[in-house]
């Protein structure tokens, strides 16, 4: 893939057992420049309990609120941003589930981020159990 992967690309992607990252650091560049639309994707792949790769779009998911909290417009974005958590409810899968509810109480300024207690929660949730 030389340009952003598309839904189909990563979908396939999600599926395959053992598949190798397309290029490195693909959880920064695909959290980079989310979307409500991609926002929708990832929690669905995250989400979803039969592919192997769920775990890479739930570290997506972390990065996202991660980069979207250190930018110097993120009091702004809130509102923006709690609307596409909204679009996401629902979701039954319980990592995906914390992670949509932690990010929730950051967005909508009740919890200040805090990065070693962000990346404590992804490390939870991503193994379950350690």
């Amino acid at each position: 893939m030389s340009s952003y992967p598309t839904e189909r690309e990563l979908r396939a992607w999600a599926a395959e057992p053992c598949a190798p990252e397309s290029f490195g650091h693909w959880d920064l560049v695909l959290s980079w420049d989310m979307d409500s639309a991609r926002l929708h994707l990832f929690v669905e792949l995250a989400a979803d309990p039969t592919l192997p790769n769920a775990w890479l779009f739930l570290l997506v998911l972390y990065r996202w609120v991660s980069y979207a909290a250190r930018q110097k417009d993120f009091d702004s974005w809130r509102p923006h941003y709690d609307r596409w958590l909204d679009e996401v409810r629902g979701v039954r899968d319980p990592s995906v589930k914390r992670w949509r509810n932690r990010a929730r109480r950051i967005f909508q300024g009740l919890d200040a981020f805090d990065d070693e207690s962000w990346w404590d929660s992804f490390a939870a949730d991503a193994n379950p159990t350690e």
